[in-house]
C-alpha cells in the first residue's frame, strides 16, 4: 500500500477530527447536558405552574358555580317579593275600592234619609197649615168645643 499526499491529508484530517471530537465532544456533551437539565427544570416548572393554574381554575369554576347559584336564589327571592308586593297592592286596591263604594253608598243612603225626612217635615208642615186653614174656615165654636173634648178623651185613654 502506498500512501500518497491525499491519503496523508485524509489521515491528518481524521486525526484532527478525532482529537477535536475528544476535546470538543466533552465540552459539547457538557453543554448539551446542561442545556438538557435546564430544559428539564423549565418543563418541571411549567408542569408545576400548569397544575397550579389548573387547581386555581377549578377553584374559580367552583366559585363561579356558587355565585351563579346565589344569583339565581337572589333573583328567585326578588321575584317572590315582587309577587307578594303586587298581590298586596292588588288586595289593598280592592279593599280601598270596596271601602270607597261603601262610603259612597252610606252617603247616598244618608242623603236619601235626609231628603225623605225633609220631605216628610215639609209635608207635615203643609198638612198642618192646610188643616189650620181648613179648620179656621169651617170650624165654629160648637164644633171647636166638641173637637177639644174628643181630643182630651183620646189623650186620657192613652195614659
Amino acid at each position: 500500500m502506498h500512501f500518497d499526499e491525499s491519503m496523508w491529508v485524509a489521515l491528518g484530517f481524521l486525526l484532527f477530527i478525532v482529537l477535536v471530537w475528544k476535546k470538543a465532544g466533552a465540552a459539547l456533551a457538557e453543554t448539551l447536558d446542561t442545556r438538557s437539565a435546564k430544559i428539564k427544570s423549565e418543563l418541571d416548572e411549567a408542569r408545576k405552574l400548569h397544575e397550579e393554574a389548573k387547581s386555581e381554575l377549578d377553584s374559580l369554576k367552583g366559585l363561579k358555580r356558587d355565585a351563579e347559584k346565589e344569583a339565581k336564589t337572589i333573583v328567585a327571592n326578588a321575584k317572590a317579593a315582587a309577587n307578594r308586593i303586587r298581590e298586596t297592592a292588588a288586595q289593598k286596591a280592592v279593599e280601598t275600592v270596596a271601602r270607597r263604594e261603601a262610603q259612597a253608598a252610606a252617603k247616598i243612603q244618608a242623603s236619601e234619609v235626609a231628603l225623605v225626612n225633609e220631605l216628610r217635615a215639609k209635608a207635615a208642615s203643609l198638612a198642618v197649615d192646610a188643616a189650620r186653614e181648613l179648620i179656621s174656615e169651617k170650624m165654629d165654636e160648637d164644633a171647636s168645643l166638641k173637637l177639644i173634648e174628643t181630643s182630651v178623651k183620646q189623650i186620657a185613654s192613652l195614659k
